[in-house]
């Protein structure tokens, strides 16, 4: 897994991400991958995803094939986004959707945080989309990342640094997540 975090405040968000890999009990870091950014930029957005390494390939290959379909525009956009994004990855990347015999809605096997001019979102993997005021993690490090970035979110006047501590402690206490940590900012629309 991995963790990402992102954190609003003023007319500034920020998005960051660990860039360790796993797959099974091997470890693979930067230092050996190319392919680390856990974070995609579609248009003025930005996008974070934790889970299987795949969602990489996917979303690269679908912002390539399918860029205009692809609207950050508001949660109801995003939503939108993530129904034809499920279509496309049950279709042409053959992801399996079921989790369990009795879910009522399929799994689109994927997680992700976003960071656009209308806000900081979070995509679950039955695509319920939330809105955040202030900060928000996903992934394995995520109580981690919350509890660092919960006790310095009203001391740091810049939202880079709450950031930074969530991630730094979600690396430093999860398995899962490694150092270096990526961070972008985007300009919020509207916000105060």
């Amino acid at each position: 897994m991995s963790t990402t975090v992102i954190v609003r405040k003023g007319n500034k968000a920020i998005i960051g991400a660990d860039t360790q890999f796993m797959t099974g009990s091997i470890v693979t870091s930067s230092k050996y991958r190319v392919n680390h950014h856990k974070i995609h930029s579609v248009g003025d957005a930005l996008v974070a995803f934790t889970g299987w390494s795949l969602i990489q390939n996917i979303f690269d290959d679908i912002i390539e094939r399918y860029p205009g379909d692809l609207d950050f525009r508001s949660r109801q956009h995003i939503f939108r986004t993530f129904l034809f994004l499920h279509e496309k990855i049950k279709g042409d990347y053959f992801i399996e959707s079921r989790e369990r015999d009795n879910q009522p809605v399929e799994s689109s096997q994927w997680d992700c945080l976003i960071a656009c001019p209308a806000g900081i979102f979070e995509v679950a993997s039955y695509r319920t989309i939330v809105e955040y005021e202030r900060f928000w993690a996903d992934g394995s490090g995520t109580n981690f990342a919350l509890g660092a970035m919960h006790a310095t979110y009203d001391k740091a006047a810049d939202p880079l640094d709450v950031a930074k501590a969530g991630l730094a402690a979600a690396c430093e206490f999860d398995e899962a997540s490694g150092t270096p940590m990526k961070f972008h900012s985007v300009t919020l629309k509207g916000k105060k």
